[in-house]
């Protein structure tokens, strides 16, 4: 992908058309599980689900996370041994780091950064410090990347002093899972600068201390045009084999719009009017 610029060859997996749809695959190493967010049409709520290979497809195999609050973006880390489990749940609050166990159960290991509202969170380890790199909507949805940084998993998670680092809708927002490759350090974003992931950019990290940050982009993988997934292109991560993405097509289904306005309504502030 870094030499030719292009995801390459893509199997794509055609979905079912059914009362979901599935984004954000992230692989759980060891396992042979592909987590993602799953999300109902009826509720337009985001669950976290867990998939296995099966004939050539992926079946769901065990919800891990569905207590009512939107649910996206199962970031894995894995450190010291342990796999851990970053979801986004800014909809319903702070952004919480599970510890992942060997029977699929969630423990809380710590909330980052209390108080703000995280989306996308991406956890990795760069030089002796662990990362953690998201968008904080008190900037905005799609324009602002910002760093906290620990020693250990359970923190404490201090503040990256330049925050925001990115301010550009085109590399601000996470894209999945940062790798190295050649004694380089490269990060996936999602180019929303035309549409909410439309492309994905390949940065490299040049620069990263509490103090400092630099990156500079590497290339731009956009989704194939004539491919059955022509508008956008959104996560990407590894198990070290394979690559795993999720392509973006846009669909017109009636109960997706009605949904959404039955929620709108359900959700709409009431207004007080004082007539003198």
């Amino acid at each position: 992908m870094l030499d030719h610029g292009a995801l390459g060859p893509v199997h794509w997996l055609e979905p079912a058309r059914g009362a979901a749809y599935r984004a954000d695959p992230f692989v759980l190493p060891g396992t042979g599980l592909l987590l993602c967010e799953e999300v109902p049409l009826a509720s337009g709520i985001g669950r976290i689900v867990a998939l296995r290979a099966h004939d050539g497809s992926f079946a769901p195999v065990r919800t891990l996370l569905d207590d009512g609050i939107h649910r996206s973006y199962p970031f894995i880390w894995q450190d010291g041994g342990e796999s851990f489990l970053l979801p986004e749940s800014s909809a319903g609050g702070p952004t919480i780091l599970y510890r992942i166990t060997p029977d699929l159960r969630l423990q809380t290991v710590t909330t980052i950064a209390p108080g703000r509202r995280l989306v996308d969170a991406t956890m990795f380890r760069a030089g002796t410090r662990l990362w953690i790199a998201a968008t904080d909507l008190e900037y905005g949805t799609n324009d602002n990347l910002c760093l906290y940084h620990a020693d250990h998993p359970a923190g404490p998670w201090l503040a990256h002093a330049l925050n925001p680092v990115v301010t550009h809708r085109r590399t601000a927002r996470s894209g999945g899972t940062p790798f190295h490759h050649a004694g380089r350090f490269f990060r996936p974003a999602q180019d929303c600068s035309e549409t909410y992931g439309g492309a994905l950019i390949i940065t490299e990290i040049t620069a990263l201390t509490p103090d400092v940050f630099a990156e500079r982009i590497v290339c731009r993988l956009a989704p194939d045009r004539n491919g059955p997934f022509p508008d956008g292109l959104h996560t990407l991560s590894s198990d070290g084999e394979r690559c795993f993405v999720d392509g973006k097509r846009m669909v017109f289904d009636p109960r997706v719009v009605a949904g959404k306005i039955a929620r709108r309504l359900t959700t709409r502030p009431r207004t007080l009017r004082l007539v003198a």
